[in-house]
């Protein structure tokens, strides 16, 4: 189906593949991962012809249909959903939306209107519908609910079309990769492995301690050698040294010479030894990403209480009335299909969004830490260096260090945020709730531009974080992570506690299949 032999690029001077090569046949479907920066993004565009290579080929199936699903979807805002479809046929459509959980939205809604994930879900069902040999998804998951996710799972588990895949949901991978392309970071080169993606990492982390603990054991045996060498040589020179009685010396010198002989061939034999053994590479020992975020609690109200809150959008979309006391030191999620509220919520709790009716009370002790799924935040045009300056009031010296800590180079830290790709900008984010110690964090979506690493680093710092955590995601694994004390759901402009985690993705599984099997 598809053949791709010693693909390379380079910007300038900067390479991002070196010679990748793979195979991919029919049905097979391959998790593409590395760290930020590594060329997922660059690969998948080159596989779907909207860039070239510089070196290498890609042989293709005659009649190839190729389905291409970008990171950023980038749909015109006046468009309607209508428009957008264009001529395909109205009841796939109405079939396909079902299955993304889009079934109670109005064809005639303007893009621009849509949620970030309901836009996700839009293309996505076109290439759906389009039923093409060869999916190409770069971040599928981002912005998709539980409940579409879980559809999708099962529908490429099913699907006989083969698929490259960039996400960063473990869970999604597992589910539907039987193998794994990992780009490295400093070759730039693939390396590919047939298996689920845990399995993979599972491998991975047993190859990297043999390898370290064969290494130790080789520097070990090598210094033994060379030790032994040296005592050699050293003996050599003191039986040359050594004076013997006249009426003996030239008996001991005979002696002293043959003995002399010996212990410098000794010493050759076991530089050879040395010279001969196979080296072991050294284990690259890079430090791994870590957060530093402690909650500081200077005393006073820190708790959050909604009483009656309503919010009316224009479109006719409304949420509430609802109540909600959100207390210092407990952790919330927030779950629900795009759409239902859950952004629009986390603007209300930070103040950002006043509410038409009810009451927000933020405690005067409350510090936010606001990590919004666009980024909304952060000013594109400022620069990097001087919008950390302005918020935290520390030091170049600090600021430069703790920058560095978040990956950014002297060229991101001199540069505007607007430059910064999606998984710096959460960087810098994180890196100003670590300057400012926040008490409170509000994390929609935080896994939705992070690497595994970073990712990873989040989880094990909200393991002992003392403040309060609100978070929306839709990353299973993440939340599972995170040790909710308390769970929300968002659906039918309602919210509503729910008993677990558990009996959520459970439901949602079955709804998920059910729908399943009406789309085919």
């Amino acid at each position: 189906m598809l053949k791709v032999s010693n693909i390379s690029k380079s910007f300038g001077t900067l390479d991002i593949l070196s010679k990748v090569s793979f195979t991919l046949v029919e049905g097979q479907k391959a998790a593409l991962v590395g760290e930020n920066g590594s060329g997922k993004t660059t690969l998948l565009k080159i596989l779907a012809g909207l860039d070239e290579s510089d070196s290498g080929t890609i042989e293709k199936e005659e009649g190839l249909r190729v389905g291409y699903l970008p990171q950023d979807v980038g749909l015109v805002k006046d468009q309607t959903i209508r428009e957008y479809f264009g001529a395909r046929a109205e009841h796939l459509i109405s079939k396909t939306l079902a299955g993304l959980r889009l079934e109670n939205i109005s064809l005639d809604r303007k893009l621009g209107s849509l949620s970030s994930g309901q836009k996700t879900k839009v293309v996505l069902a076109t290439m759906l519908i389009d039923e093409p040999d060869l999916y190409l998804l770069d971040e599928p998951t981002n912005n998709l609910d539980i409940p579409a996710l879980i559809w999708l799972e099962d529908y490429l588990k099913n699907s006989q079309a083969a698929a490259v895949i960039v996400s960063h949901d473990r869970r999604f991978l597992d589910k539907v990769a039987d193998r794994v392309f990992e780009l490295d970071f400093e070759t730039h080169a693939l390396k590919s492995e047939s298996g689920k993606y845990s399995d993979f990492l599972e491998r991975k982390r047993k190859a990297i301690l043999k390898q370290k603990g064969e290494y130790e054991r080789q520097q070990e045996e090598i210094e033994r050698l060379t030790t032994e060498a040296r005592n050699k040589r050293e003996a050599e020179e003191r039986g040359r040294k050594k004076k013997a009685p006249d009426n003996d010396k030239l008996l001991r010198g005979v002696k002293s010479d043959n003995a002399g002989k010996k212990l410098t061939v000794g010493a050759r034999v076991l530089d050879k030894i040395v010279e001969r053994m196979e080296k072991i590479e050294r284990v690259d020992e890079r430090k791994p990403f870590s957060i530093e975020l402690q909650a500081i609690h200077s005393g006073g109200h820190a708790d959050i209480a909604l009483k009656d809150v309503k919010v009316e959008y224009k479109d006719g979309f409304e949420l509430g009335s609802f109540t909600i006391h959100i207390g210092y030191g407990k952790r919330y999620g927030f779950v629900g299909q795009n759409g239902s509220g859950k952004t629009t919520l986390l603007k209300l709790i930070s103040g950002e969004l006043k509410p038409d009716s009810g009451e927000v009370d933020i405690g005067q002790a409350v510090s936010f830490g606001n990590l919004t799924q666009e980024h909304t935040n952060l000013p594109a045009d400022a620069v990097v260096f001087n919008f950390l300056k302005e918020k935290t009031g520390l030091d170049t010296e600090f600021i430069y260090n703790i920058l560095a800590k978040y990956g950014m180079s002297e060229k991101n830290i001199r540069g505007k945020i607007g430059e910064l790709s999606p998984g710096a900008q959460a960087r810098l984010l994180l890196s100003l709730f670590s300057a400012l110690s926040v008490n409170t964090l509000l994390l929609d979506e935080p896994t939705n531009h992070l690497d595994f690493e970073a990712v990873t680093a989040l989880e094990e710092v909200l393991t002992d974080y003392k403040g309060t955590v609100i978070l929306v995601s839709h990353d299973r694994y993440f939340l599972e992570k995170t040790r909710l004390d308390f769970i929300y759901l968002l659906e039918n402009g309602k919210i509503e506690r729910i008993p677990d985690l558990a009996s959520y993705l459970s439901s949602a599984t079955r709804d998920a299949q059910k729908m399943l099997k009406t789309f085919k």
